[in-house]
């Protein structure tokens, strides 16, 4: 299977795993604490544990063997305590160890191969399995990510404790992201003779309290004895996945979902899973295996996550909005207050599923009979602080990462947390039974605009159920290829309109493609209050601030207009981000003239969570100087599309835009209904008519007839590209200066009297005009700088005359 790497998801820096999310959920805990929530004994008794550890200890300290300074030498000495182990239980004559199942090797030159596709790591040691996952014995000099249960990261000096952090972190994010099995990883680290073991999974990360374990081996001990002989699941293994070849040679994954089993064939998403700390949302492509394990059927798709352990599943939500629908059809809807349908004599429930893709399973994972769940924090857990920063990684809507690598001082080892907010994680997988391809890799103009124009009937008819779905991004809008329908997937963000809560609103789903008024928390298309006359503009201004600042997040409701805003970016990135195949071809003179198309993309879809200025004045209309760079690339667009037999494209993108803000103004201009025990603003289910999605959805049919059969392509950046500030400036940015620079401008800066002008030299006379000049070379770059005032250009009215409708 060709599976991508971690470098091909944007990890090009190793240390690049240390990311914020990570550090923010790890927790410190006593050794004690440590092992009774993370490495319970279940192999004997307590008493039985208690005496075996105290039996290897004895023989150890008789033959000096822990007293050395060469971390290379923790190999030997794993060694020796399962020699003393099994001695043990000879002794006792008792069979009670089970099987020994990983052995230390230390190997710090040895790169272990990654099965996801380019991208290796090292580590100091690593404990691999005796009998490979992938069949046969473990090879030490080519050991399969599979086979690692556990690493190791040492070091000699106390001063290389922030490397061993670091590498450490690196290691786990690799094994977690490599093998689909993987639940937790269990590991240790050294510092001298200061030892530490880590915990990681998909919610937290836990480290012990430091401790010498040449003074005081019995932790030691006791983590060896079970790293060697525990079972695979207590290592962190997923019994319910299972690693095979296919006919090709090629590494599939079998997966156990309720009493069925599936069998991979390709891997089509599995980004999310870069990070420790995340839901490790992986799709794939699969086949039902029947009990010969022979493939079955038609190409489903199943997806595994981990959700936090309060979600609702996605088929109780599915459940529910058709439980609603039905319903309707008992009641009765209008034949305008609904979309039409397109299945003759269907009822509102049977038109509505074509809308969503068809959820056959949707089960818990489980493990030894129980539902499988990281572990809980345990009490008196303290946050842990890593002793350098992290990295600052931002995640662009799973297209990427951006680093900025920033050295910082250490800090302090621990701190204390006093209510931790962090919460446990349940697996879960979902099977689907068509098989799509989503938004993002569509690559017709055509199927493109029709998907968005079904989209909006989609989104209509979870506003009659009453849902709004807060999740709206191409990655959960899915074409269906077979009969080209659109299938609204991800559901487990859906709510019901009138059930949000009243605590401050989390903001969830993509960033680019969120509403407006979601990022802010707060409605801005609400009238605004008048202020007498004779008060001054810096009152008012003023007086803005202080309501601003007074407004708090709970006064604000995610309605159904902002699922609809996020077609809206769906339609904006895909525009900016593309041009006709036709008209490409590599093209330097296309490509050159994209780039202003791409400095808008930069602004508009910025990847943070709040939104960018430009982000809010675009969709606002807002007459700023931010709206110049819309203007430039909306004629680059059209000058593009006019050649592509489409010029109307960029007319109606336009009048989309209107559209969405005049349907905002129509409903936020009306008073929201009181709700008892509730603040937030609700507007009656009533104002959102069914006109708004119409009108949309005929706007995208108008976009689909001019596109048919236009193919595009990624449009390409520039490496020597200004970055969006210069480029808004039109001032070309200032290089970074050399050794010699700075002594060449201190001695022109010397030669300049106090007017700004060049000092005369002895024997020559100054030019008679050079303060003039030089007031003229100022005035010039200034007025060069000074961006241009634009005017916002409304649509064509042959476009808008649907739009004006609803005004």
């Amino acid at each position: 299977m060709n599976r991508r790497g971690a470098q091909d998801y944007g990890l090009d820096d190793q240390r690049a795993a240390l990311t914020p999310s990570t550090t923010s959920h790890t927790v410190q805990v006593p050794v004690d604490v440590y092992f009774s929530t993370y490495q319970s004994d279940i192999l004997l008794s307590a008493r039985e544990t208690e005496d075996l550890i105290s039996w290897v200890e004895d023989e150890l300290k008789k033959a000096k063997t822990l007293n050395t300074k060469s971390w290379r030498s923790l190999e030997p000495i794993t060694e020796k305590i399962h020699d003393l182990c099994l001695s043990w239980n000879k002794k006792k004559n008792t069979t009670k160890l089970p099987r020994r199942t990983t052995r230390l090797i230390c190997r710090p030159n040895h790169e272990i191969a990654s099965e996801a596709g380019r991208g290796s790591m090292k580590t100091d040691a690593r404990f691999v399995l005796m009998e490979s996952r992938d069949g046969g014995d473990v090879d030490d000099k080519k050991v399969e990510t599979c086979d690692i249960a556990g690493v190791m990261e040492a070091k000699l000096q106390m001063r290389d404790r922030g490397t061993n952090e670091d590498d450490l972190v690196v290691a786990i994010s690799h094994i977690l992201f490599n093998d689909p099995s993987r639940r937790f990883v269990l590991s240790f680290t050294v510092e001298g003779n200061m030892m530490r073991f880590w915990y990681f999974s998909r919610s937290h990360i836990a480290v012990s309290a430091e401790f010498d374990y040449h003074a005081n081996p019995r932790d030691f001990i006791r983590f060896i004895i079970f790293m060697m002989f525990s079972p695979l699941e207590r290592l962190g293994y997923d019994p319910t996945v299972i690693q095979v070849r296919d006919e090709n040679k090629q590494v599939q994954y079998q997966f156990t979902v309720g009493n069925k089993k599936y069998q991979t064939v390709r891997c089509i998403d599995e980004s999310n899973a870069v990070d420790i700390i995340t839901r490790a949302t992986r799709v794939w492509a699969v086949q039902e295996l029947d009990t010969n394990n022979r493939p079955i059927g038609k190409t489903k798709v199943l997806k595994d996550v981990w959700l936090y352990i309060d979600a609702r599943s996605e088929k109780d939500i599915y459940n529910e909005i058709f439980g609603a629908l039905e319903k309707l059809d008992k009641i009765g809807v209008p034949p305008d207050q609904r979309p039409p349908t397109r299945l003759p004599d269907a009822t509102i429930a049977e038109d509505a599923k074509q809308y969503f893709i068809t959820i056959e399973q949707d089960v818990p994972v489980w493990i030894n009979g129980q539902v499988d769940t990281t572990a809980a924090i345990p009490d008196g857990a303290v946050e842990f602080c890593y002793t350098r920063l992290p990295l600052q990684v931002a995640v662009e809507s799973g297209r990427g990462y951006t680093q900025d690598n920033v050295p910082a001082p250490p800090v302090a080892a621990a701190k204390k947390s006093p209510a931790y907010p962090h919460t446990q994680r349940k697996h879960r997988r979902i099977v689907f039974a068509e098989e799509c391809q989503s938004l993002y890799t569509v690559d017709d103009y055509g199927d493109f605009t029709l998907g968005l124009a079904q989209l909006v009937y989609g989104l209509g008819y979870m506003r009659l159920a009453g849902f709004i779905h807060r999740d709206i991004s191409p990655g959960n809008c899915l074409l269906y290829m077979e009969d080209r329908h659109i299938k609204i997937s991800d559901l487990e963000y859906a709510r019901r309109y009138d059930s949000q809560c009243e605590s401050p609103v989390p903001r969830i789903g993509t960033p680019g493609f969120m509403a407006v008024e979601y990022q802010a928390l707060r409605h801005r298309f609400m009238p605004r209050p008048t202020y007498p006359k004779y008060k001054s503009i810096q009152d008012v201004m003023e007086k803005e601030e202080e309501e601003e600042k007074q407004a708090q997040s709970s006064w604000f409701r995610f309605n159904f207009l902002h699922d609809l805003e996020s077609v809206l970016w769906i339609l904006l990135s895909h525009l900016l981000t593309t041009v006709p195949s036709c008209l490409y071809a590599d093209n330097q003179d296309t490509v050159k003239r994209h780039q202003a198309v791409l400095r808008l993309y930069d602004q508009l879809f910025d990847g943070s969570l709040k939104g960018s200025v430009e982000r809010r004045e675009f969709i606002q209309d807002i007459d700023t100087p931010h709206m110049a760079r819309f203007i430039e690339a909306a004629d680059v667009l059209e000058a593009f599309y006019e050649k592509a037999n489409a010029s109307s494209l960029c007319q109606v993108m336009r009048a989309f835009r209107y559209l969405v803000r005049g349907c905002y103004v129509k409903v936020e201009s009306t008073a929201p209904c009181a709700i008892a025990g509730q603040t937030s603003p609700y507007w009656d289910p009533v104002h959102f008519k069914h006109k708004f999605y119409s009108e949309l959805h005929n706007l995208f049919m108008t976009m689909h007839h001019a596109m048919v059969g236009v193919e595009y392509r990624a449009a390409k950046r520039l490496e020597d590209a200004p970055p969006p500030a210069a480029a808004h400036n039109q001032v070309a940015p200032t290089s970074d200066p050399g050794p010699s620079q700075p002594r060449k401008r201190h001695a022109e800066a010397s030669t300049l009297n106090q007017k700004g002008t060049k000092k005369p030299r002895i024997g020559v006379r100054p030019a008679e005009d050079a303060v003039q000049q030089e007031t003229t070379t100022k005035a010039k770059r200034a007025a060069a700088s000074r961006p241009r005032r634009a005017r916002p250009v409304a649509p064509s009215k042959r476009v808008l005359r649907s739009a004006k409708q609803i005004k």
